[in-house]
């Protein structure tokens, strides 16, 4: 679970059409854009590793890849990010 962290001349339209990419990979259950500190925009994300997978191997490949990708595409637009492995669910109610 994570967000990715870009300056705000990086578009919404621009984040939305990056999500909707990323959405015919099932692994990703959440996609969102919205607003961040600074006038930065985010995208978020919820992200599952293949069932069985190692958890902590699975999160270090994503980074890596993910993060890399991301540098090349947007260069120094791309300026954080907030990803963690360690996630627990305290209250998930679907709207």
């Amino acid at each position: 679970m994570g967000l990715w962290k870009f300056r705000s001349k990086v578009t919404y339209a621009g984040l939305e059409d990056l999500a909707s990419q990323w959405a015919s990979n099932p692994s990703y259950l959440q996609l969102y854009t919205r607003g961040g500190a600074k006038d930065q925009i985010v995208l978020g994300f919820i992200y599952r590793a293949e069932p069985g997978a190692d958890e902590i191997a699975a999160y270090e490949e994503y980074f890596e890849t993910t993060s890399d990708t991301l540098k090349r595409q947007f260069g120094n637009d791309l300026i954080g990010w907030d990803v963690s492995v360690i996630v627990k669910s305290i209250k998930d109610e679907r709207v």
